[in-house]
């Protein structure tokens, strides 16, 4: 999978324009603030409908206008699709092949991208949710079918939520909604199982190849329900069928103080998940410079995973790593990248930080516009 060519009007800083791309290396260099990461962020929000830094449409529009618009054309083995996404005042409009999409899950999942931008190094010690948004969206990657389950359960617990703030909670009511629950719940804590179990080997031998061989990188999961964690990749990892069996007899004696806080207590939406370093949890225990390395580590397991387990190779996007690490994790970095072979966007300050044997399109940006130098 890669993305062909891209078409951008009137987004954020960038002036209008047409570019076309290699499968390979694709590398915007510049300075700060010149509109580096914009380029990434168009095609970020060309395959999710958001951007990874502005959730409100018209921060993404050029300012003084209306609308912005964005289209690409993504070459997927032998078919070629056309992406097309209109931003104007609080609306996204999306297109497929120029015809409106009448469903998002018809559209989300046609352009698969990774993305690496410097803020996930605190990843670790940032709050959970902005974890699970991020897990949820590693499954997507693998299963887009995952978001229909995900979006059910989500509307579910907004309408127990609903049940539960009222005077008098109805509690046949609360039972339906109950079983909604543990019936989508299941099915998105079956999924994220069976994700890290696929990640777990994946992470533990990128970490151990580019970063450092003398840790053992691993996932960790934590269900609400449960004192204890999950750790995959181990013998002594707890099953699935545990793991659900825990939350369902939790939510069934749950229902009193459920009523009393006003809040739903348990399930995949307060779960928490992290990386741990030789059995011990990285956000404590590691070094500032291993939580960085950790971080890139797990965007490259992801590429392997999704290449070695369903044969899809994502774009990548790679926004000023250099910036974060030090000169030898950079130098192995790159030793990685150039054996990997996904269409890779890369921005940095310089040309020189760059250690990569080929270069297929060099572009330099500068007050939004860009120019292609090779």
């Amino acid at each position: 999978m890669f993305v062909q060519s891209i078409d951008i009007s009137r987004f954020r800083n960038l002036e209008d324009m047409h570019l076309e791309f290699a499968p390979g290396f694709n590398v915007f260099y510049g300075d700060n603030a010149q509109g580096k990461s914009n380029l990434l962020e168009a095609v970020y929000t060309l395959a999710f409908l958001k951007g990874f830094r502005a959730d409100r449409i018209p921060d993404m529009i050029r300012f003084d206008q209306e609308r912005a618009q964005i289209s690409a054309i993504v070459c997927d083995r032998n078919a070629q699709t056309r992406l097309g996404l209109e931003l104007t005042g609080r609306v996204r409009h999306a297109y497929i092949d120029g015809v409106p999409c009448s469903s998002v899950r018809n559209y989300l999942g046609i352009l698969r991208a990774i993305l690496f931008v410097p803020m996930d190094v605190g990843f670790m010690q940032a709050p959970p949710a902005n974890r699970r948004s991020a897990l949820d969206r590693m499954v997507f990657n693998l299963h887009p079918s995952y978001l229909i389950d995900l979006d059910q359960y989500q509307k579910i617990c907004k309408q127990k939520a609903v049940v539960l703030r009222s005077e008098s909670p109805d509690h046949t009511l609360l039972d339906a909604y109950d079983a909604q629950l543990l019936k989508y719940g299941e099915r998105i804590l079956k999924a994220r199982y069976a994700y890290f179990s696929l990640m777990a080997p994946h992470i533990c031998r990128v970490f151990a190849s580019i970063f450092d061989d003398s840790f053992r990188c691993l996932p960790v999961y934590k269900c609400s329900q449960m004192r204890t964690e999950i750790v995959f990749g181990t013998e002594n990892t707890e099953s699935c069928e545990a793991l659900v069996g825990a939350w369902r007899e939790y939510i069934q004696s749950a229902r009193d103080r459920e009523i009393a806080r006003q809040q739903i207590l348990s399930g995949p939406h307060r779960d928490d998940w992290s990386l741990v370093l030789d059995g011990r949890q990285a956000r404590y225990f590691a070094s500032q410079g291993q939580q960085r390395a950790m971080s890139l580590a797990l965007k490259l397991a992801e590429i392997d995973c999704l290449k070695s387990e369903a044969g899809i190779e994502p774009v990548f996007l790679l926004d000023d790593v250099s910036s974060e690490l030090d000169p030898v994790r950079n130098r192995k970095l790159f030793e990685h990248l150039n054996r990997i072979t996904v269409q890779t966007f890369l921005t940095t300050t310089s040309k020189q930080h760059l250690s990569i044997d080929c270069v297929n399109r060099l572009f330099m940006v500068r007050s939004g516009s860009v120019i292609c130098d090779a």
